[in-house]
């Protein structure tokens, strides 16, 4: 990977920034990056996390998901079947975020992975797929897809398979979590949202987050007998810090998209921030969200430890998920290109965005 060896100091502004403090009510325009590259300071939490780990198993679940699906995919087309198969989608992502899962119920849970990252492709907007929402709910309440388009074809199917060993507590949820993401598939790319909490409401549906946790009790063999409500403050604080790596570490390639659906772009929209006191502000929004994990997690384990042994293993659990997704985010080629990306311990400092890649410079020392 190559870096950028001095990066310009005082930050350039980007194209079609507004004033600061002057909120623009539409969305702003999107010129491409400049050639030489945007530099960004980033100011990453660090060092409270465990350190990130990927499953030891990873090449063999890597092999039978691939076989799985090549044996599938007839009929879904190059595009869709290149996107099963890549790198940084469901088997990569899943086994940094799940380390110490069962290795047979890993590979279930990355075929329902890449299922669902195609199909967030295929129903984007206002595709023919989108239009088949119905079909989609009611094959993941257990209708027959015979006749139906060969990417519900190519659904039902994978799903027979996720839901083998899968206890009915935990099926329930996740057909529950899969359905608000098709059904708010269609809303996806429609007016930008006007605040933050709605941007959090909107993205809580359409990032499948809660079937994170389904994901990590079915992988580690969990029966986490605690009330939903006991664990919402936890999960509120797993969610943000997990959609703000991803926002964060995605914006170059969600900026060339013109995406709306981006942290970085709502606080710069709904909030008039330039481009780095956006990154700022989504910096220190991810070090309170990691903040409240660990209050929350402490209060938890101190109430509810003692009468729940499954407890600590699934906050454990969920440390190692943030690690991991955070890992992830910073070498994911989906995101930064061919060339960029970032593999070291030490969250980087800057952030360069280029045309066709994402470059990290310098260890991150607040």
């Amino acid at each position: 990977m190559t870096t950028t060896a001095s990066l310009p100091d005082p930050l350039p502004a980007p194209p079609g920034e507004p004033p600061p403090g002057e909120p623009s009510p539409q969305p702003l325009p999107r010129e491409p990056l400049p050639a030489t590259g945007l530099a960004l300071a980033l100011a990453l939490p660090a060092g409270r996390l465990p350190a990130a780990l990927d499953h030891p198993a990873r090449q063999q679940v890597r092999q039978l998901h691939d076989a799985w699906f090549r044996e599938r995919v007839g009929g879904v087309g190059l595009a869709a079947e290149q996107r099963l198969f890549a790198e940084c989608e469901g088997v990569s992502l899943m086994c940094r975020v799940l380390p110490a899962a069962d290795a047979e119920r890993l590979l279930g849970i990355c075929l329902a992975a890449s299922v669902l990252f195609l199909l967030d492709d295929v129903t984007d907007g206002d595709s023919a797929e989108t239009g088949r929402a119905d079909q989609y709910l009611a094959v993941l309440a257990g209708a027959d897809a015979e006749g139906g388009s060969a990417h519900l074809r190519l659904l039902a199917r994978t799903l027979t398979r996720v839901r083998e060993g899968v206890p009915a507590r935990l099926w329930a949820r996740f057909v529950a979590g899969f359905s608000e993401v098709i059904a708010g598939a269609a809303a996806k790319s429609a007016a930008p949202v006007r605040d933050y909490p709605g941007y959090l409401a909107v993205r809580r549906a359409d990032a499948a987050f809660d079937l994170v946790g389904v994901a990590i009790e079915h992988g580690l063999g969990l029966d986490l007998a605690l009330e939903p409500a006991r664990l919402a403050a936890f999960h509120d604080a797993c969610f943000e810090h997990t959609i703000l790596v991803n926002d964060l570490l995605s914006y170059r390639k969600e900026y060339a998209a013109d995406e709306p659906m981006n942290a970085v772009g709502v606080l710069r929209r709904t909030r008039g921030l330039g481009l780095q006191a956006a990154v700022d502000e989504l910096c220190a929004r991810l070090r309170a969200a990691e903040d409240a994990f660990f209050a929350e997690a402490a209060a938890l384990d101190a109430a509810h430890g003692g009468d729940h042994p499954e407890l600590r293993p699934y906050l454990d659990a969920w440390a190692q998920m943030l690690s991991g997704n955070l890992a992830w985010s910073l070498a994911c080629p989906r995101y930064h290109g061919p060339g960029g990306g970032w593999t070291g311990r030490t969250p980087p400092g800057r952030m360069v965005l280029y045309p066709d890649r994402t470059e990290f410079a310098g260890e991150f020392a607040g």
